[in-house]
């Protein structure tokens, strides 16, 4: 039997799911894992655009989790399907990523220094 998920990161990572299937994606994908995806496992026309959104949520949570989210991501979604979206939903998931992103990153950083164990150590 496997150990249950702690409540908040699971309710962390549906709605992590719902954002990507809003934004066009399959909606038991992550969009950590589906930027992975697009911009470096499946060639695409779109494959700068996948990589700046993979730096950003890289970015965002290397202070806890360190510099390979989105990698980590999709390597815990090995069944997954991914899906590109349309030119609108892929818009607006750059939307969401930059407007999620930016006061997240700026929490997880302000966290890391006013508790120091929750900084990411290395593997």
């Amino acid at each position: 039997m496997t150990k249950p998920m702690n409540w908040p990161l699971a309710v962390l990572i549906a709605i992590d799911q719902l954002g990507n299937a809003i934004a066009g994606g399959n909606p038991d994908a992550t969009v950590s894992a589906r930027c992975y995806y697009f911009s470096k496992v499946k060639a695409n026309m779109f494959k700068y655009y996948w990589a700046l959104l993979e730096v950003i949520i890289n970015f965002t949570f290397s202070p806890i989790q360190g510099p390979d989210h989105c990698k980590h991501a999709f390597a815990d979604e090995p069944d997954e399907e991914f899906y590109p979206g349309s030119d609108l939903t892929r818009a607006i998931l750059g939307i969401l990523v930059i407007i999620v992103c930016l006061p997240l990153s700026i929490l997880l950083y302000l966290a890391v220094i006013i508790v120091p164990k929750w900084r990411y150590k290395g593997e």
